[in-house]
């Protein structure tokens, strides 16, 4: 059953139907990838996109998800807006995310090419490997009235059809790859998921403190963009502090361990290389000191990006049984467990001698 599939997930791929927009004629007459360029445009479905991360940030998408339950207008509000149509211009209670044709946005999608999420095209036909916007595109999968059949504009950053072997250590060298896993252990690109929603990546608990602390500790930088800034972040508190310590589903522990994150990010030396990114903390747009209103208001405002992730958190794991409550939503027991297994596990391979994937050879600090 699981190899057909795979082998229908990749003939799907393999038919992917690509539909060119009306605002750039120029690509009228391209029919396959082969004839795909950097900055074409594109659409597709979400399920025909292969992720180049194994994680997200699940609150987030909680985030989102609290913000679509209280008003669908803002929903489709970020399917135009991701979509590089700007915002939303009419829509009803028949309109369907799944169906562009039920609601219109500001502009015509695509239009606004530079908020379209990239992806670059893979070795082998049919292969579309996204490399920005995983967050999103994963709330718009796993939103009770989204799912795989979103259609979604894209921009191709790159083609590389036909690079074989060479297409994963250019990526790497590139920084458009992010080959970690949930619990900071470096993985093979064999080992990413198939699929963006959370129920292939999984949640990593700094990420979303990186995600929260945007505007507070640091900022996006203005020039240059950075792949995986948060992530980048995420790796330097994984090093500095342990997550664990702090139950996330309380609300004074969560503000605790947002405080202790800002402080570690604004206390770095200037000039320290950030994660994986060869970037120094001020290159990735550290600031000085954290922002204390602005964290003040991240934990007060009821309109916050962050107590609407927790309240859905905690409205979500309310409704839960206890067999389907997920590490991520409970407690310090699952982290030391996995910390004692990720021990037993490198006292291991002290005995053996190593093996070390081609790809993994990749100079990528």
């Amino acid at each position: 059953m699981a190899s057909q599939t795979k082998a229908y997930a990749s003939y799907k791929r393999y038919l992917i139907f690509i539909t060119v927009l009306s605002t750039f004629p120029a690509l009228a007459e391209k029919s396959n990838y082969a004839d795909l360029k950097r900055g074409d445009v594109i659409n597709v479905n979400l399920d025909q996109l292969l992720p180049t991360q194994a994680v997200i940030s699940l609150d987030e998408e909680y985030y989102n998800l609290g913000r679509y339950a209280e008003d669908l207008k803002k929903m489709y509000n970020d399917l135009c807006r991701v979509n590089g149509a700007k915002g939303i211009k009419k829509w009803d209670k028949d309109s369907n995310p799944t169906d562009i044709s039920t609601y219109s946005c500001q502009v015509k999608q695509g239009e606004n090419i530079d908020a379209l999420p990239a992806v670059i095209i893979g070795p082998k036909d049919g292969e579309l490997f996204l490399i920005d916007h995983h967050n999103i595109l994963s709330t718009f999968w796993d939103m009770p009235n989204g799912g795989t059949s979103v259609p979604i504009t894209l921009k191709v950053e790159y083609n590389l059809l036909g690079s074989g072997d060479d297409f994963w250590p250019e990526l790497l060298n590139d920084h458009e790859v992010w080959l970690y896993n949930n619990k900071g252990e470096k993985i093979k690109p064999s080992a990413l998921p198939q699929y963006i929603g959370s129920k292939q990546l999984k949640h990593d608990k700094y990420f979303s403190l990186a995600y929260f602390l945007n505007g507070i500790a640091y900022d996006m930088p203005d020039e240059n963009k950075v792949p995986y800034l948060k992530l980048n972040w995420s790796r330097v508190l994984r090093e500095k502090m342990d997550i664990g310590d702090y139950n996330l589903n309380n609300l004074d522990e969560y503000a605790t361990a947002l405080t202790e994150a800002a402080t570690i990010i604004t206390d770095l030396e200037s000039d320290t290389v950030i994660g994986k990114s060869e970037k120094i903390a001020k290159e990735m747009g550290q600031k000085s000191s954290i922002d204390t209103k602005a964290l003040e208001n991240l934990l007060t405002n009821e309109k916050s990006t962050w107590h609407y992730a927790m309240a859905y958190r905690l409205a979500k794991k309310e409704k839960a049984t206890p067999k389907n409550i997920e590490d991520e939503n409970n407690n310090k027991e699952d982290d030391a467990s996995n910390k004692k297994e990720s021990k037993e596990k490198e006292s291991k391979k002290k005995d053996k001698p190593n093996s070390i994937n081609e790809t993994d050879k990749v100079k990528v600090e």
